[in-house]
């Protein structure tokens, strides 16, 4: 009986890096629409949507390093 021997080579996945100091824009992949802050607002517990993309203050997203 002869046996087969097969040899997968897989190599580790790296995260993403994120640059702290740039500004994104985070599209939903299934509407392509943009992340929006509602109406422009800047008060706590402002409304979050998504909108149609129009490179906006509003739909401008920075990450912020949490230090973990």
């Amino acid at each position: 009986m002869a046996s087969l021997f097969v040899a997968l080579q897989t190599q580790t996945a790296n995260a993403a890096t994120v640059d702290t100091n740039a500004w994104y824009i985070l599209l939903n992949r299934n509407s392509g629409k943009a992340l929006d802050v509602y109406n422009l607002a800047t008060n706590d517990g402002a409304r979050i949507t998504q909108w149609t993309r129009n490179n906006g203050n509003q739909q401008q997203w920075q990450f912020v390093d949490s230090g973990g």
